[in-house]
């Protein structure tokens, strides 16, 4: 399920002066948390894990330092959750109970903060895991690289940097929750990659758009591998 959700623009700082038309082009993926509609139940939202009971929270805890390690999950903050009716039906369906939500900091300048969550039962077990990689089991998870340490590679594969433009976008606590990169009309945003248990900058630039369909191409790159993954063409209907 992919969550699409607008985040508020609140300052540009341009490489360039700031004529280029990208900006009419944002594609605000994967920004921030969505809200998750299950027909039939009704949805309470929180920002404050005392709503949640202390037995499901410790269990999560755990669950978590596990999985991330140590040094990872210090860096995981919870943002707020929805909880939904935790009757009988949720421990016998994918619908969940709990959906947990968290701004995970990684490392480097500017901050980037990416936006997780998790899937819980009301005994706390996991219907949906954290769309973060496994780092306690990984040796080769220890250096994040920002999205413009790749700028020479995606040049070579047709993503110049000529004409690149920053967009910095806010959460409502003023923290940049992701950085936009563009070459007219090219965009950059961090992924999950579940199966290869990573994290992956997915550059999409705009190849043509005739107002009925837009043809695009799109270069994926690991954050700590430095390999790319994929490059794939894709088309839009409007």
């Amino acid at each position: 399920m992919i969550h699409i959700h607008i985040a508020r623009l609140l300052f540009l700082a341009a490489l360039t002066p700031p004529t280029c038309p990208a900006f009419a082009e944002i594609v605000p993926e994967s920004v921030g948390h969505g809200l998750v509609s299950f027909g039939g139940y009704q949805t309470k939202q929180t920002k404050s894990l005392a709503d949640i009971p202390q037995a499901v929270v410790a269990r999560l805890d755990v669950h978590l330092k596990k999985r991330l390690g140590e040094t990872q999950y210090a860096h995981l903050k919870f943002s707020g959750a929805q909880l939904l009716d935790a009757h009988s039906k949720n421990d016998e369906s994918n619908v969940p109970a709990y959906i947990l939500q968290f701004d995970f900091e990684l490392p480097g300048t500017p901050r980037i903060i990416f936006p997780a969550e998790i899937w819980l039962k009301s005994d706390a077990s996991v219907i949906k895991e954290i769309n973060l990689p496994a780092y306690a089991n990984s040796t080769n998870k220890q250096v994040f690289h920002n999205f413009k340490e790749f700028t020479e590679l995606i040049a070579r594969r047709g993503f110049l940097e000529k004409n690149m433009a920053y967009v910095l976008e806010h959460n409502e606590d003023g923290v940049i929750v992701k950085k936009g990169l563009f070459e007219r009309n090219m965009t950059v945003r961090l992924e999950c990659y579940e199966k290869l248990d990573t994290l992956a900058w997915v550059y999409t630039k705009i190849l043509s758009d005739n107002s009925y369909t837009t043809e695009m191409k799109s270069i994926v790159i690991n954050a700590y591998s430095g390999k790319i993954i994929r490059t794939l063409k894709s088309r839009a209907i409007r």
